[in-house]
């Protein structure tokens, strides 16, 4: 009885030592979930997120920009109704199909615009060849594209891929990539509140630029209605990339010290082949 006894005890224990070791399984990993919990890291405040690096030069930038874009996006059928195209006026609904073309060449715009900043790296120096290149190109549009109705399609389709890129950019790549900043990394609630801030300018440039072109054309007629409007936008555009200067000369310097990084350790290692090269053929001496 006593050598049962004995086997008992040793079950008994060899049970409650499992038992502790399971409850102390479970409590690790609680506290691990704990760790991770997102809601448990503390947010940013609204000033603490503009003293991120890039985040007030990008929202500045997206004001002006979707303030050109979402002036077109608005205006433009009203606009093309009110000149001559080729000669000819357009009615109300068939100016709505014709702006439409300025979507599609802004789709274009945005992919390609995404595809060159991921290539490069370079967000704000893509941006800022963007948004060059769209000040010329809306007053080209404005001065040429009554011509004939393949010159506004062309004019109007390439203007829409220019100046909506950044646009699109800036609002999810660029948001994106702010999160990689060391007051932001694994912080969903300060990510949250940059991307707001950035977001939150834009739609404010949205709002303002219609407001603005009803303003300018109200009790105006003819051919010269939108001239103003057209200067407001060439302006907005420069703008825009102004507000991106600082980034830009940083992504240069950075871009820069890559280059001769490569440079360098490329140089380094063909001096390496040649050492080797030359010892080779000493020892074959």
């Amino acid at each position: 009885s006593s050598g049962i006894n004995a086997e008992y005890g040793e079950d008994e224990e060899r049970l409650v030592r499992s038992l502790q070791n399971t409850s102390n399984h479970f409590d690790s990993d609680d506290e691990e979930v704990d760790m991770r919990d997102p809601n448990s890291i503390p947010g940013i405040s609204f000033w603490e997120a503009l003293k991120i690096p890039g985040v007030l030069e990008f929202a500045s930038a997206l004001f002006f920009a979707k303030l050109v874009c979402y002036t077109f996006l608005f205006c433009l059928p009203q606009y093309i109704h009110t000149i001559k195209i080729g000669g000819k006026v357009y009615d109300a609904s068939k100016s709505g199909d014709i702006a439409t073309l300025y979507d599609i060449g802004g789709i274009l715009g945005s992919i390609i615009c995404g595809l060159l900043a991921d290539k490069t790296g370079c967000n704000a120096i893509v941006c800022i060849v963007f948004q060059c290149i769209s000040v010329p190109l809306l007053y080209i549009y404005y001065t040429y594209g009554n011509i004939s109705f393949s010159a506004q399609l062309v004019m109007m389709a390439v203007l829409g891929f220019f100046s909506n890129g950044p646009y699109a950019l800036i609002t999810t790549a660029v948001s994106a990539d702010l999160g990689t900043s060391e007051r932001v990394r694994g912080n969903s609630q300060a990510l949250a509140t940059v991307s707001a801030i950035i977001d939150g300018t834009g739609s404010i440039g949205a709002t303002v630029g219609p407001y603005i072109t009803s303003v300018l054309i109200s009790g105006r007629s003819g051919p010269k209605t939108f001239e103003t409007v057209f200067y407001v936008l060439m302006a907005s555009a420069a703008a825009a990339a102004m507000c991106l200067l600082r980034l830009m000369v940083k992504e240069i310097r950075t871009t820069r010290a890559r280059i001769m990084e490569y440079l360098h350790l490329t140089r380094s290692d063909l001096d390496k082949n040649i050492s080797v090269a030359y010892s080779m053929i000493g020892k074959q001496n």
